[in-house]
């Protein structure tokens, strides 16, 4: 496992302006945490001069090629630096990273860069960058044939040099991760902005996207994970939900969380009692919430309200809608259902049929009605109501792709709340 420590270094650093690259970013060498400067570009000269996490270097060179790094299989270049201190070395770049330059920053992170932000626990004058390490996974013996490695990361800077970071992106063999969402807010009540981050990921060879929020605040002098929440929902293993991610409100010192879960039926708890048929094709389904708030004392999220499972609601779309008692067209009515009826949606029953050749889903809902009849209604009939989901998964029962995988929908899945405590970044 990569263990990260942050070596920023940047020619004449200030707060008006700078020039060159800037590196940042470096690998342990020690329990201490340190990256080791060299007297040439090679580990065959010994030296005991190392630096800590943070400290600001200007660079001077970079090597043209990469070279090995043995231990981890991968291949980097060589910078030298010249230090605060006047001392200059090398530097190997598995233990840097660099400053992007602006047409390399993502988008959700452009009006970030190189911005003055006021924040607290010495860095309430700081500034923010976003860098790269940049290097390849080493595989093969042509350069060209090995995939590119980098690792991404937003870094705040105070004015005396320190550096705080966290990452937010990378790519390698293994895969690649992107930054989806950046966002700077008070959150704790505490009149400092927090640090909002959703990054989706994609697992090489994977076609289903990993996505997660993160959310870190300044304590103490370091940049720490207050919170952390996996978004992703799946109807069973290896194949997504209809529902695709849950829905966060993230409010002044609060974080609701509501989804809607496909679960095994074997494990329904929604409604006690109830008889539901063991079918390979069926998944039941739950409306799951539950809130976290900030608790001051132990600057940490606890629990507010614990995780509450109920049925989904819904209602049917129009008059002449029946009751059947098995989930295919030529199933005996049990009962008309009316319009005014609040039904509880209990499973998801979906079987695949050719026409015309063609591979369709024809999903239907084993419901409970007011009285407490149970049985199918076919799921196009059906619409959700009172959860936020709902214009979604009807949208998607509508029309349900062959694959779930195939269902990429263009939604909010977060909202922050606005508050009064705007963060302003300034320019350089």
């Amino acid at each position: 496992m990569r263990i990260l420590i942050l070596l920023l270094f940047l020619c004449n650093f200030s707060f008006h302006g700078f020039a060159n690259d800037i590196i940042l970013r470096a690998k342990a060498a020690s329990a201490l945490n340190t990256v080791t400067l060299y007297p040439d570009s090679t580990f065959v000269k010994h030296s005991n001069i190392a630096y800590k996490e943070g400290a600001l270097f200007e660079i001077l060179e970079e090597t043209k090629l990469e070279h090995e790094d043995n231990a981890q299989n991968q291949k980097f270049k060589w910078y030298k630096v010249k230090t605060k201190d006047g001392k200059t070395g090398w530097v190997f770049g598995d233990a840097l990273a660099v400053i992007l330059s602006q047409n390399e920053i993502p988008p959700q992170l452009k009006n970030f860069h190189q911005k003055k932000i006021s924040l607290s626990s010495g860095f309430e004058q700081a500034m923010i960058w976003i860098a790269a390490t940049n290097g390849r996974d080493n595989f093969h013996k042509n350069d060209f044939l090995n995939p590119a490695y980098r690792e991404y990361y937003i870094v705040i800077t105070n004015e005396h040099g320190k550096s705080v970071h966290l990452k937010y992106g990378g790519m390698s063999a293994m895969g690649k991760t992107d930054v989806m969402h950046f966002e700077m807010k008070d959150l704790t009540g505490d009149q400092v902005p927090d640090f909002i981050l959703v990054n989706s990921s994609f697992p090489s060879g994977k076609l289903t996207e990993n996505r997660n929020l993160e959310i870190y605040a300044i304590q103490a002098g370091t940049l720490t994970k207050i919170f952390e929440e996996r978004l992703n929902l799946s109807f069973d293993k290896d194949n997504p939900s209809p529902a695709s991610f849950k829905f966060l409100e993230i409010d002044q010192q609060s974080i609701r969380v509501e989804y809607v879960d496909y679960i095994d039926c074997q494990k329904y708890k929604a409604i006690p009692n109830i008889k539901i048929k063991n079918s390979p094709y069926e998944r039941c389904m739950e409306y799951v919430t539950y809130t976290w708030q900030w608790n001051k004392q132990k600057k940490m999220y606890v629990p507010l309200y614990k995780e509450s499972r109920t049925p989904p609601k819904a209602g049917v779309k129009n008059y002449g809608v029946t009751l059947l008692d098995s989930p295919r067209a030529s199933a005996h009515t049990i009962k008309a259902v009316q319009l005014q009826d609040k039904l509880k949606v209990i499973t998801h029953f979906e079987k695949y049929v050719l026409e015309n050749g063609v591979k369709k889903a024809t999903p239907y809902f084993f419901v409970q009605l007011p009285q407490g009849q149970t049985g199918y209604i076919p799921a196009q009939k059906v619409g959700f109501i009172k959860m936020q989901h709902a214009d979604l998964l009807n949208k998607f029962y509508q029309n349900p792709p062959a694959a779930k995988i195939d269902w990429n929908p263009i939604i909010n899945y977060i909202y922050i709340a606005p508050d009064s405590n705007t963060v302003i970044l300034k320019d350089n």
